[in-house]
């Protein structure tokens, strides 16, 4: 417990006489999209209270008899995109069955199928079986060809929904067969523009250059403009997508994780979900599209690294000292001191998880140093970087995280000063050295099989601080509109 104590008096020190703080550490600090707030829903509903369940609402059940011959099916009830065109299974549940096109929206609870019934669908109070009809795919066709060869794996398509990396895509050469039909995830999914929908389209149908994943590298046959696809039915919640980004990140969070907040389904197995992101900077430029291709989304893994981040100067205080000592200056700045033998080390100890290198980063540091100096910054395993600071000087340095063709990741940074003994140097915030993000949009995908009643249980997405300041630990347990979730911390 010395640490914690040693950070609770560090904490307190910079309180007005008459406050009393007491830390009780219950984790790392959650930036919160409180409960799904703003967003768009795709095939499913938003339930739940405290914590948001979404309901994957493309299943329900029969409310009378669907026979052999017949093409008439009335459900329950219907959601408002099982529309004409659409694919659709009928039977018990959701892999057995009929697959089927929609003709037709005889009413509101009754659907007319393309083709007749192979066999009977019974409505029995004493049966177990509960027979329904399934939403499986949403009509789209291709409105372009890329070049030949098809190696590339390009596609470009028309959709009835925005979609995102991570979706599925159903193609087959033979459409109409709709057993031919197979499962296609998109890596890349790139918004080209819109047009206006005629006949039983939607009013907006949008258009889009895709990348699919295929075993053999190759797309499984040369498409043709206008041949029939289908969008797989997934569940996803989407949050921002305005232009500019939507949910900012606070100044005082540096470098952090992005992940979403969430719980997996209540019932039945658990799904896979996929994450996205956009990154904005401070001008309303999208800074990811660049390094993904130009495409509209980045899908991320959890606990996503994002470095394009300041990492404020009172962050210092607690990484640990090696050689030499330290203090916080009045203006928040982070001061230290060589020892007599003119050396002060520190490091932030194991960087936990460890940091990636798969592109370069930098930062700009300003330095004053009371005499001159020489500085080495190491992101560990990469070499040192070394840098002559003048005495009494506003001066920056600029060190670097380069990519490592090996791709070991870096698992601490270590600081060292070598001048004057005894002598004093400030060290302020480091500023990113080029476009900082400063908000964010992002997007759940629940990519598994998800229907009828599933819950897939979300909070919302979680920026995660890499370093504490002395902001964050200020910060109170969020009550579902503070910032911060980061434990109780009594001011």
């Amino acid at each position: 417990m010395g640490r914690i104590n040693q950070i609770e008096e560090l904490v307190a020190g910079t309180l007005n006489d008459y406050s009393n703080l007491k830390l009780m550490v219950r984790g790392r600090p959650r930036y919160l999209d409180p409960q799904l707030n703003g967003g768009e829903v795709r095939f499913a509903n938003k339930r739940g209270f405290a914590f948001t369940a979404l309901t994957p609402d493309n299943r329900y059940p029969l409310a009378e008899s669907a026979f052999v011959a017949s093409n008439l099916i009335t459900l329950q009830s219907r959601p408002n995109w099982y529309q004409i065109e659409c694919l659709i299974r009928v039977g018990p549940d959701e892999q057995t069955g009929e697959l089927h096109i929609i003709q037709d929206l005889v009413d509101a609870t009754t659907i007319k199928t393309r083709e007749p019934l192979v066999q009977n669908y019974v409505v029995s109070d004493t049966s177990e079986i509960i027979n329904g009809v399934a939403l499986v795919g949403i009509p789209g066709s291709f409105f372009a060809m890329t070049a030949a060869p098809y190696d590339k794996k390009i596609l470009l398509i028309e959709t009835w929904y925005k979609i995102v990396p991570g979706d599925s895509l159903l193609l087959s050469p033979t459409p109409e067969v709709l057993d031919s039909l197979a499962q296609y995830p998109m890596t890349r999914c790139h918004l080209i523009g819109t047009r206006v929908g005629s006949g039983i389209e939607p009013a907006v149908v949008y258009r889009y250059e895709v990348e699919i994943k295929t075993d053999s590298n190759l797309i499984p046959f040369p498409p043709k403009t206008g041949l029939r696809l289908y969008l797989s039915a997934k569940p996803m919640y989407q949050r921002g997508d305005f232009g500019v980004g939507d949910l900012k990140i606070d100044g005082n969070v540096g470098p952090c994780l992005l992940d979403a907040f969430y719980g997996g389904l209540l019932i039945n197995q658990q799904t896979n979900t996929v994450l996205g992101i956009k990154t904005w900077d401070g001008f309303g430029h999208q800074l990811n599209a660049s390094l993904t291709n130009n495409q509209e989304w980045q899908s991320i893994p959890s606990n996503y690294i994002l470095l394009e981040r300041p990492i404020r100067s009172d962050s210092f205080i607690f990484w640990q000292r090696i050689q030499g000592f330290f203090q916080l200056l009045k203006g928040g700045f982070f001061q230290a001191q060589l020892n007599s033998s003119g050396e002060f080390v520190m490091s932030s100890d194991l960087l936990v998880p460890k940091w990636g290198s798969d592109r370069q980063h930098g930062w700009v540091i300003p330095i004053i140093s009371q005499a001159a100096l020489r500085i080495s910054v190491q992101f560990e395993p990469q070499e040192r970087q070394y840098f002559d600071v003048p005495a009494s000087t506003l001066f920056f340095i600029r060190p670097k995280l380069f990519v490592d063709p090996n791709k070991r990741p870096i698992d601490r940074i270590v600081i060292g000063m070598k001048g004057s003994p005894d002598s004093r140097v400030e060290m302020r915030t480091w500023e990113y050295d080029g476009s900082a993000v400063l908000s964010l949009s992002y997007y759940l995908l629940g990519a598994g099989a998800t229907f009828g009643d599933d819950r897939w249980l979300a909070g919302g997405f979680c920026v995660k601080p890499l370093f504490y300041n002395l902001d964050v630990l200020k910060a109170k347990y969020s009550d579902g509109s503070s910032k911060y979730n980061a434990g109780y911390v009594y001011v």
